[in-house]
Order: structure tokens, then C-alpha cells, then sequence
């Protein structure tokens, strides 16, 4: 059967049945199903014969519905909300609304009080503003006085209706207010010589100058005022001898500090010349130095056009420094453009600079014929007292109309003290002057408002027309200390007593100060500059700001504001930038307080005030020095924080001048902080961070940080924080290993969260035995070690602190191996399980690392290795190397003076280990280390028992075992070979037994045995004694080669006690010599009895004659021994008495040589101070040769430039021909007339 594969209807699909016999397919329904997306991505299916897909979409339907459905349900319940919500808010605007009924009577009440308040106020200002004005119109009808009118008397009926009216009384007073500042101004007139005498000229010489007068009415500037008269009488002489003036020179420098009145003479003085007919317009052109330069040659061009189109004129520039300041590059061109123009400008142009009198310096070397082109210079003094109180009165009288009254008068002792204390600045470069005076003025008017305001608000009736005395010269500081919030908040600082207690007498100062003010005496000398000592973490920064805010509450600073800088802030990275990075902090920070944190920083730290200190930093010192000059009045506050020792340092190695600055002897210093007060910021930060702990987590917390305070830079509040967070993250583990319903999100910290081992101190003497445990024969050790223990326990338990009944200072004696360096480290854990100690730390470290190489290298080595050993065990091993040498002996009084001070006293423990022998000689050299090291701890030699042990308890760590033997300990071919090694002077003690141990694993795995049933290594009997005898044989044979070269050398080998003795002789003499005799066929001897003398022993009978002559021969030998015996002891006395007289000689050579070192360091230190000298002078001969050679080259390049565009110009003139009088034309002013660079096109 095949399909029949006829198109159905659809024209798309085939007939899908088999071969059948139909033959027209059209109306069999094609049932293919069909698919497509709908737009939401949905499948619709449907049969081909459908021709089309459904309208809609079943899922899209479903969603719609439910979506719906959602909806309203969503609905109906924000109606209910809406609905709950309206009830909610109208019960509370019905409350709200009960509310403000009960209150509005109150608050009307309380308005109609300020009503009344406000009402009564205007009335006063009203009756006032009344008397103000029937002042006036009294002022205008009255006729003014004259300069020789009399005061008329007062009558007596004038004076009690004064008494009686208050009118009367206010008028009577401002005519005496007057009269007194009409006389005063008489006086002011008369003080000035210039003003008599311009006055005498108009009036008798009828003198007309609308500008002089102007000059002359300026206050002060004497010597400005007498310049302008002997101009003008300059220009009268020339004009009386009919002298033309068209080419004199009227130029001027002024110099002087900013607000002296520069830029006012100047523009008054553009008006003289044209008053007296030398120049023929007075057209005036104002620019500064920096314009120009940023301008350039056309600026100027440009300027001169305008003075040019009329008619001349006077050209001033202000700041004209500017011109020749290095971040101003085209200022040196145009100021050589400038130069030119005033020779050819000559009588049509005068030119005027201005500029601060320092920076001018370097103006005018610019080009030394500056001066010359400009032949008047007038210095700009700073303002007398007398001036500024003058100014001031007159701008107070100036800006109020004359209607502001002052508490004391306008000359009054307020006055005076306002203005004393504005002047003290007189004389410093960048003084203000008539505008330091309007900042003042500024100041006088803030504080009038605040007082005004505050007294207005409290219901008060002030004057607004009255200057007080807490306006003029600041609040009482006895007053507004009460009210100072910073003084409150450093009073209620956790410790600090020594700067409480240092501020308060800064306080009292001012006070005093003050009070002296108000009588008109001389101020005690009190600087507002500090330096504030301190570890981290005592809370100098934050102490600093406090103190910033006080001084402006107490009215010494204008600003108050607090700024902190590093030293990196200040430290260039090229010659000048450091110089200008300074001053450009201070000039910001005036006002201000200005804190230079960690200003140790400043100093290199090389010891070295020559060529070894940081230029850079050194400018940054010398900076400080010059602009900072703690005087009483200075308007800044500079503060120097840092660590005492490194700020001492810096102060003893940097510019004197510092130090007087800034005084040590008047820091601030902050000590670290007791266990009390560690307490009292302990539970004031948890209570800040919502967190609580048990009081006995407390006391451990606390004892955690007192034993840190031992170690080196204590943080104090920092370490607080630190410990806080180590609890936090103790806690929170603990929480975790807790079921989920056991936690807690309350932090309350226990004693196991700030120190998890924090009962050590009550096991402390079981873990004293713990820990020497596999320690061999230190029994004596442990015993001394419990002693303090409970010396500790016991003076705990009855509330003392036992640091200073157990020593911290010890000697450890004894030869190599015996466990010196072992203890030490044992003995920091034992310490610190007492408290003593910070850490379980022990710094090992040799002679070589205190001793230097060179003068001056010692101390700071000794130094460091102490610091580092703070709070810890400084073990120094090979101690009596200390003894050795003259830097060894800088080392030992470094380390005797520095155990006493208070850095280093009791915050650790220090070891001196060696030999006895060598350590007792050292201690002989200096008594203070003896009386420092009272407590010797006495290492013996091991036993050979303890050695067997200390072997086994190597061999045990790697499970190896020593074949057929049982104790090791008790087996005596080992005790015998052991006791043969320590007989050996290179005896190493545990140290060999180690090294023993070592070749006897060696040996167990080279031997390859199979392992015992406990799993062990066998070692072989015969590779153990291998082992040690290889050992015995090694030492012998090193002790046979190495001796030691003393004087015992060059004497025979028998030792004293055998020389004190006759040898012990025998005179038994054995048959089995004779029998030797016999049996080799010798004869026996004769047997003839010799005759016996009267001293002689006569023969005893049945002796026979060879053993006769035996012990005849045997007695001759004993006298010959005798013989050789007192020779040998002679010669041994006469050798012993040639070395005793040698050892005194080598020891007075030792002596002289002692001597003549000590000489030869001082020497050495001389010439080194002499060399380095020598060194610095020709640094800085090298420096002004290089300075001299740069300025010679400098002048010859200019030189060089000038004469070829001289002779450029040359050249351009000669090919002009000559001029319409036949002349040669010349490049200059001299002739009748003269062609201009520009004319050449230069």
C-alpha cells in the first residue's frame, strides 16, 4: 500500500491515507495540525482545515482574566486602607485639633509678650531717631568753631539744668566731644612738619595743589609727605633759574608694606606734575606686575598708546615684584621692555612701581641700572599706634554718620587697647596695616551684632548706637571661659590631667593678661604656639582642636577654624617648592590653628646638621622660623604633634630658632593612659556602640591593655578599639557554634572573648612544670621561677602590684648546651602568664648587633635592640663580648643608663647569657651593670646521666630504639664514653647530645633494620657505640690541636700541684730485676763489704752483696733525682717570677694602649668635627662659587645680547644716513631727536 500523494483542499499538505479509489480529495478535511506565536509568545495550535487561526489567544485570555481578578481584589483592599487611613487621620486632627485649643492661649500670651516687647523697642528707637534729629538741626543752625575761638564758661543755672535734663546733658557732652576732636586735630596738624610747611607755602607763597593737599591730608607717611615737597622745590628752583624740565625724571619706587597708603599716593601723585607744569596731561594708567606678565611686551604697548594719546601722563604698576617671580615667565621680558621705554618716554611719561620692600630686593637685581632710571624712592613706614587709632576713629565716625558712641570715648583706654593690640604686628613683612584695621573694624562690628541679637532675643533694650568695650577688645576671658563649650568638653576628657592642668594655666595667663591690659602694662610674653608629646592614641589631635576653639571663644584667634596638615604637605619635591609649599600654608592658616601631625617628619633624622640633613625638609624648618614668630598678638596658632624622643631629636638637630618658637619646656605632654582610665574609655565606647560586658571581661580587658602599655607605642585608645574588635570577632564565633535559637544579637562580651586564655595566672604554676618538662636538670631553675610566682600571687591577693619585688633583669652563667637560650624563651612565657610581659616574644640578639663600627653608631644600635625588646624577653647571648673594645664599652653604659628610664624600666625582661668565667669580667668592667644584674641563674654542666637522657629523648621524637640494651640511662659502656666527653674542654653539653642524637637516626635509617612490633626503628648496639666513639675520637682529637694561647702555654705541662711535692720514689726493688740479671748470665756483683762512713747505714746482716749494691745504686739515683728536682723547681720559680714581670709589663702596655686609644678616639672625633667643618665651608664656598660663576655668565650672556643688538642697531642707523640737521642718527635720548627700536623695527 502506498499513499496516494494527491493535494488535499488545502493545496498544502498530500492525502495522508493510503492508495484507495477516491478520486476527488476536495472534500476530505485536511486535519494537520498548525502552529504560531502569539504576541506574547504563547503556542496556538489548530487543524489546517480551519483555514485560520483562533481570534484570541486561550492562555492570553487566562492571564487577562486573572490579572482582573487580581486587580480588583488589589482594589478593594487600598479602598480599605484608604478608608482605615481616613478614620486614623480623623481621630488625630480631632486630638491635634484639642491640642492647639489648649495651647493657643498659651502661645497667644506668649506674643503678645513679644508684641509689647517689640513695641517698646520701636518707641525707643522712635524717641531716639528724635533726638537725632533735633541733634542735627541743632548742628546745622549752630555756627561752627573757629580754630581760635574760646570755650565760653558754663554757668551755674547751665549746670543743674544739665544735671536735670537729659537733652541738655547729651548736647552738652557731644559739644565737649567736639571741641576735643578739634583740638586734637589741631595737634595732629602742628605733629606734622611737611603739613606746617605745605601750609606755609599756600599761605604765603600762595602754593595751589588740589594734589599735594590731598597727600598732606593722609595720616602719616612724614617721609612720603617731606619727598613731595622736595620735588616741588626742586621743580620752583629749575623753574626760577629758567631751566627746562621736559627731560627730568619724576619717576618713583614706592616700598612698603600692603595698606601703608602706596597705591592712594600714587594717584594722587599722577595729579603733581601736571600741578606744576612738568608734564602736559595727567592722564593716569593702573596695572599690576602679574597683569603684565601674563599680558606681555603688548599689554604694555598697548598702555603707553593710551598715556601717548594724551599727551603723557603717569604710569603706575603695583606689585611690580611680580615681574621678576619665577612662575611668571614673560614678566623679566617685559620688565627689559619697560627699562627702555623710560629712557625714551622721558618728560612724557612718569613711571611709578610699588611693591612690598623684601620683594623688591629682587626687582631691582634684576638690572642694577633700575635704580638709576628711577630717582626717587619713598618708603612707606607702618602706622603708629597714634595712626591706626586715628584711622580707626575715623572710619567709625564714617561709616555711623558720626552717631555711634563708644564705651571710654574714641581715644579711650578700649580704643587704645584695640589698636595696641593690632600694632603688635608692626614690623613683619605682610602687615596690613589700614587693612589689618578694616578687618578689625570688620570684627568690632560682628561682635556689636551678636551682642545686639543675643540681647535683643533675651527681651533686653540695647543701644544700637553704642560700641562696648566686649566690642572693641573681646569678651572677659574669666567670663567667656564659663560659657566656652570646648572648655567644657576638654574638662570632661577621660585623663589628660597634665594638659587639663596646662591649658588652665594658658587660661590664667590670658586672664592675667588681660587684666594688665586694662592698666595699661606690658604684656607678660606668652606664645599660643605648642608642642603637644605624646604616644599614640592619648588624644593629642583631638585635645588640638579643642585648644583652637577655646583661643577663639577667648577671642585670641579671628578664625578658630582647625586645619590639619602632614609634613608631606610642606616637603617639595624640587629646589623652592618646599619654601613655597610653607608659606602658603601659613598665609592660608591665619586666623587659624594649624596642626603639623607627626612633625617629626620634618627632620631627616641623620644627626647631622651638615651635609647629611634633607634639604628639603631643612627649607621647610627654615620656613616655619622665618614667617612664625610667636609674639603676643599673632593671629595664628601653629601646634607640633608627635612622639617625645623623635621630637627631641628634631629639636636638637634643626635651626635654633625653632626651638624658641616653639619651647619644650612649654609642650603639652601626654602621658599614656593608667588602667583607671583605660577603664573609663573601655565602657564609654561600648556604651557608644551599644555593647555591654561582664565586669570580670572588664578587669581582663584591662589587663590585657596594661601589659600591652610595656610593650613598644602603645595606641591607648586606639589599642582600646583594637581589643574591642578582636571581642566583637571572639563573640560572633562563639554565637556560630551555638544553636540558631541560642543566639543572641545582644553583645555582652565575656572574659574568653577579649583573651581566650585568659585563667593562665591561676594554672600558672602547673604550667611552670608543664613547661620545663623536657627541660634535663633545671630544678634549681623551676624552683626560683615558683618562688616569684607566688611571690606575685601573694601581693595580688592582698591588692599590690609585685613588678617591683621580682626582678626583671638576670644572668645566665654556664657552658655551651647547659639550656641558657631554652629558659629564655620559657622564662617570657612564665612572665607573661605573671602580667609582666605584652607578648610571649623573646628577641635573641649578640654583642654585634649593640656594638657599631664608628663613633656614633653604638647608642642608636643599643637603642634599638632595647625598643624591639619591649614588652618581651631581649635575650643577648655571648654577653661578655661587651667587654671587648671601646664601642663595646658605649654599648654597656647605653644599656646601664637606659634600663633606669622610664621607656625601658620595668616593661621587659633582659638576659645577659655567656660563660662564667667571661661574665664575670664583664660585670667587673662597669659597676652599674653588676648592681643592674643582681640575679644570676647558674647553668651546671650536664651529668652523664642527664645527657643519656637528653639522647633518649632525641631518639624517642623519632621513634628510634637502641637494639639489646634496656635503659639507656643506666648502661655503663655508654656512661663511660659519655664520661670521657665531658672531660674534653669542647664539651657542647645537651647541644652534643643533640648532635649525637642526630648521627644516631642517621645511622638507624642507613642500617635499615625492620621496625619492632610498636612500630619503631631499631637501632644496632654496634652503630649506637659506633656513633659515640666516632664522637670521643673527634673531640679528642680537636682538643689535641686547639689550645688556647695563655701564658700556661710556655710552662711544662706538670700543673702546680704536682710541683709542690717531690715526686714519691719507690725503693722497692723487685727480684725479678735480679732474676733478669741471672737468668742473662750476668755475674753477680762482688760481695766485698765496703768500709761504712759515719753517716753512712750500715748493712744489715744476711744482706748479700748484689742486693747491697742494688740499693746503694738505688739511693745514688734518689739523691740525683732530689738533685734534678730542686733544679727544675729553681728554674719553674725563675721562669714563673720572668712571666709574673711580663704579664705586669703587657698589662701596663694593655693600659698605655688603653689609654692611647681613648686619646686616639677623641683625636679621631676632633678631626672628624674639624673634616667635617672644613667640609661644610667648602660645600658652601663651592655653593657662592657656583652662585658668582652662574651671575658672571648671566651678566655676560646679557652683555653678550646687548651689544649685538646694539650693534644691530648700528647697523640699521647707518644705513638711515644722517638726519634733516645732517647729524648721524644715534639710538638714544641725548640729541634733539632720536629714532625709538620700534622705528628700527627691534
Amino acid at each position: 500500500m502506498k499513499y496516494s500523494g494527491v493535494l488535499l483542499k488545502c493545496k498544502i499538505h498530500q492525502c495522508p491515507s493510503r492508495c484507495h479509489q477516491i478520486f476527488d480529495h476536495s472534500k476530505i478535511q485536511c486535519r494537520v495540525v498548525m502552529k504560531q506565536k502569539c504576541p506574547k509568545g504563547h503556542t496556538i495550535q489548530w487543524q489546517c482545515h480551519e483555514s485560520h487561526p483562533p481570534a484570541t489567544c486561550a492562555k492570553c485570555e487566562k492571564e487577562k482574566l486573572d490579572a482582573e481578578k487580581q486587580a480588583r481584589k488589589k482594589f478593594e483592599n487600598q479602598v480599605k486602607r484608604e478608608m482605615m487611613i481616613q478614620e486614623h487621620q480623623k481621630n488625630i486632627d480631632k486630638i491635634q485639633s484639642e491640642i492647639d485649643e489648649t495651647r493657643q492661649p498659651m502661645q497667644d500670651s506668649k506674643l503678645q509678650s513679644e508684641y509689647n516687647a517689640i513695641l517698646a523697642q520701636k518707641k525707643k528707637d522712635l524717641a531716639a531717631a528724635k533726638e537725632l534729629a533735633k541733634r542735627n538741626a541743632a548742628k546745622t543752625t549752630a555756627s561752627p568753631l573757629s580754630s581760635t575761638s574760646t570755650v565760653p564758661p558754663t554757668s551755674s543755672s547751665d549746670s543743674v539744668a544739665s544735671t536735670t535734663s537729659e537733652t541738655s546733658a547729651i548736647d552738652c557732652s557731644a559739644e565737649k566731644e567736639n571741641l576735643q576732636q578739634h583740638l586734637q586735630e589741631c595737634l595732629d596738624h602742628n605733629v606734622s612738619p611737611s603739613k606746617t610747611e605745605w601750609q606755609r607755602q599756600k599761605d604765603q607763597g600762595n602754593a595751589k595743589s588740589g594734589a599735594i593737599d590731598s597727600i598732606m591730608e593722609m595720616i602719616g607717611l612724614e617721609e612720603v609727605k617731606s619727598q613731595v615737597l622736595r620735588i616741588k622745590s626742586k621743580v620752583d628752583t629749575s623753574k626760577r633759574q629758567g631751566i627746562d624740565l621736559r627731560k627730568e625724571r619724576f619717576g618713583l619706587i614706592l616700598l612698603g608694606n600692603p595698606g601703608t597708603g602706596k597705591t592712594t599716593v600714587a594717584r594722587h601723585y599722577a595729579k603733581v606734575p601736571t600741578s606744576l607744569e612738568v608734564l602736559p596731561d595727567d592722564e593716569f594708567v593702573e596695572t599690576t606686575g602679574s597683569h603684565l606678565a601674563h599680558g606681555g611686551v603688548n599689554e604694555v604697548k598697548k598702555h603707553l598708546d593710551t598715556l601717548d594719546k594724551g599727551m603723557g601722563g603717569v604710569y603706575f604698576i603695583d606689585e611690580a615684584d611680580q615681574l621678576t617671580e619665577g612662575h611668571n615667565y614673560g614678566g623679566k621680558t617685559v620688565l627689559d621692555y619697560l627699562l627702555t621705554e623710560i629712557e625714551n618716554l622721558v618728560g612724557k611719561v612718569v613711571f611709578v612701581f610699588a611693591g612690598y620692600r623684601k620683594q623688591m630686593e629682587k626687582f631691582f637685581e634684576h638690572n642694577p641700572g633700575l635704580q638709576s632710571r628711577l630717582p626717587y624712592t619713598l618708603q612707606f613706614e607702618d602706622h603708629t599706634d597714634a595712626e591706626l587709632r586715628h584711622m580707626l576713629r575715623y572710619q567709625i565716625q564714617k561709616f555711623y554718620s558720626g552717631q555711634m558712641k563708644i564705651d571710654g570715648g574714641d581715644s579711650g583706654l578700649y580704643m587704645k587697647i584695640a589698636v595696641r593690640r593690632l600694632g603688635r604686628q608692626r614690623g613683619k613683612d605682610g602687615f596690613g596695616n589700614a587693612r589689618a584695621l578694616e578687618n578689625l573694624f570688620a570684627r568690632i562690628r560682628e561682635r556689636q551684632s551678636d551682642r545686639l541679637s543675643k540681647e535683643r532675643r533675651d527681651g533686653l533694650s540695647p543701644d544700637d548706637n553704642l560700641i562696648t568695650k566686649e566690642d572693641l577688645i573681646g569678651p572677659d576671658p574669666s567670663q567667656a571661659i564659663l560659657r566656652c563649650e570646648a572648655w567644657e568638653k576638654l574638662q570632661s576628657l577621660t585623663g589628660l590631667a597634665s594638659v587639663k592642668k596646662s591649658v588652665r594655666f594658658m587660661i590664667d595667663l590670658i586672664k592675667t593678661n588681660y587684666e594688665r591690659e586694662l592698666q595699661e602694662k606690658s604684656l607678660v610674653e606668652v606664645s599660643l604656639n605648642k608642642t603637644f608629646l605624646g604616644s599614640p592614641g592619648t588624644g593629642k589631635t583631638t585635645v588640638a582642636k579643642l585648644y583652637g576653639r577655646i583661643l577663639a571663644d577667648l577671642g585670641l584667634l579671628s578664625n578658630g577654624e582647625v586645619v590639619t596638615k602632614s609634613p608631606t604637605d610642606f616637603i617639595g619635591s624640587v629646589i623652592g617648592e618646599s619654601e613655597a609649599n610653607t608659606r602658603a600654608i601659613l598665609s592660608t592658616t591665619v586666623g587659624k590653628v594649624l596642626i603639623i601631625d607627626e612633625a617629626y617628619m620634618l627632620y631627616s633624622g641623620s644627626g647631622d646638621k651638615g651635609g647629611g640633613a634633607d634639604i628639603y625638609k631643612t627649607a621647610v624648618i627654615d620656613t616655619i622660623v622665618a614667617e612664625v614668630q610667636s609674639v603676643p598678638g599673632e593671629d595664628r596658632c601653629v601646634l607640633l604633634l608627635g612622639y617625645e624622643d623623635q621630637m627631641r631629636g628634631m629639636f636638637q638637630n634643626v635651626n635654633p630658632g625653632f626651638s624658641r618658637r616653639f619651647p619644650l619646656a612649654d609642650a603639652f605632654h601626654f602621658a599614656d593612659f593608667d588602667d583607671q582610665e583605660l577603664e573609663e574609655i573601655l565602657r564609654l565606647k561600648l556604651k557608644n556602640q551599644d555593647l555591654g560586658a561582664t565586669d570580670e571581661a572588664v578587669s581582663v580587658a584591662i589587663d590585657i591593655l596594661g601589659r600591652a602599655r610595656n610593650g613598644l607605642n602603645f595606641g591607648n585608645g586606639g589599642d582600646v578599639e583594637n581589643l574591642i574588635s578582636r571581642a566583637k570577632s571572639n563573640f560572633q564565633t562563639r554565637q556560630s557554634k551555638l544553636l540558631r535559637e541560642e543566639r543572641t544579637i545582644d553583645f555582652l562580651f565575656e572574659p574568653q572573648d577579649f583573651d581566650p586564655d585568659f585563667d593562665r595566672a591561676t594554672g600558672a604554676e602547673t604550667n611552670l612544670t608543664e613547661l620545663f618538662k623536657d627541660v634535663i636538670g633545671c630544678e634549681d631553675i623551676v624552683a626560683k621561677l615558683e618562688g616569684y610566682l607566688k611571690v606575685a600571687k601573694g601581693m595580688r591577693a592582698h591588692g599590690r602590684d609585685p613588678r617591683g619585688q621580682i626582678p626583671m633583669n638576670f644572668i645566665f652563667e654556664g657552658p655551651p648546651g647547659t639550656g641558657k637560650t631554652t629558659t629564655a624563651r620559657k622564662v617570657g612565657q612564665v612572665f607573661y602568664d605573671m602580667g609582666f610581659l605584652s607578648q610571649v616574644k623573646v628577641i635573641e640578639c649578640s654583642a654585634t648587633d649593640l656594638i657599631g663600627q664608628y663613633v656614633g653608631q653604638t647608642g642608636p644600635k643599643t637603642i634599638k635592640q632595647l625598643e624591639l625588646g619591649l614588652g618581651s624577653v631581649l635575650f643577648i647571648d655571648e654577653a661578655y663580648r661587651l667587654g671587648e673594645g671601646p664601642f663595646a664599652q658605649e654599648a654597656i653604659n647605653e644599656l646601664v643608663d637606659s634600663m633606669t628610664k622610664e621607656k625601658f624600666s620595668g616593661k621587659m625582661v633582659i638576659i645577659l647569657a655567656g660563660y662564667d668565667n667571661d661574665m664575670n669580667r664583664l660585670l667587673s668592667v662597669n659597676e652599674g651593670l653588676s648592681s643592674r644584674f643582681a640575679d644570676e641563674v647558674i647553668f651546671s654542666p650536664l651529668t652523664p646521666e642527664n645527657c643519656l637522657s637528653v639522647l633518649k629523648n632525641v631518639l624517642a621524637r623519632e621513634r628510634v630504639v637502641i637494639a639489646d640494651i634496656g635503659e639507656v640511662t643506666q648502661h655503663k659502656p655508654f656512661l663511660g664514653l659519655i664520661s670521657q666527653l665531658t672531660k674534653l674542654p669542647s664539651w657542647g653539653n645537651a647541644r652534643d647530645m643533640i648532635t649525637l642524637g642526630k648521627s644516631m637516626i642517621r645511622a638507624a635509617y642507613q642500617g635499615n633494620l625492620p621496625p619492632t612490633k610498636d612500630g619503631s626503628l631499631p637501632l644496632s648496639y654496634k652503630s649506637a657505640m659506633d656513633c659515640i666513639e666516632s664522637m670521643v675520637k673527634d673531640k679528642q682529637s680537636r682538643a689535641a690541636v686547639t689550645q688556647r694561647p695563655e701564658i700556661e702555654s710556655f710552662m711544662p705541662s706538670q700543673t702546680m700541684d704536682s710541683l709542690r711535692e717531690p715526686p714519691k720514689l719507690s725503693f722497692s726493688t723487685s727480684t725479678s730485676s735480679r732474676a733478669k740479671n741471672e737468668d742473662a748470665g750476668e755475674e753477680p756483683l762482688a760481695t766485698q763489704p765496703r768500709p761504712v762512713g759515719p753517716d753512712e747505714v750500715s748493712r744489715d746482716a744476711g744482706v748479700s752483696d748484689a742486693i747491697w749494691a742494688q740499693l746503694q745504686h738505688d739511693q745514688r739515683a734518689v739523691e740525683v733525682e732530689a738533685q734534678r728536682f730542686s733544679d727544675e723547681q729553681r728554674k719553674l720559680k725563675e721562669l714563673m717570677k720572668e712571666h709574673e714581670e711580663t704579664e705586669k709589663k703587657a698589662m701596663a702596655e694593655a693600659v698605655m694602649e688603653k689609654e692611647a686609644q681613648n686619646e686616639a678616639i677623641s683625636e679621631a672625633r676632633e678631626r672628624l668635627r674639624i673634616r667635617e667643618e672644613a667640609r661644610l665651608r667648602a660645600v658652601k664656598a663651592k655653593a657662592e662659587r657656583d652662585r658668582i660663576a652662574e651671575e658672571l655668565e648671566r651678566r655676560r650672556a646679557e652683555e653678550e645680547k646687548r651689544r649685538k643688538q646694539e650693534a644691530q642697531a648700528q647697523t640699521k642707523l647707518r644705513e638711515m644716513g644722517v638726519c634733516c640737521a645732517g647729524f648721524r642718527w644715534i639710538k638714544c635720548a641725548g640729541g634733539a631727536h632720536f629714532v625709538s627700536n620700534a622705528q628700527l623695527g627691534m
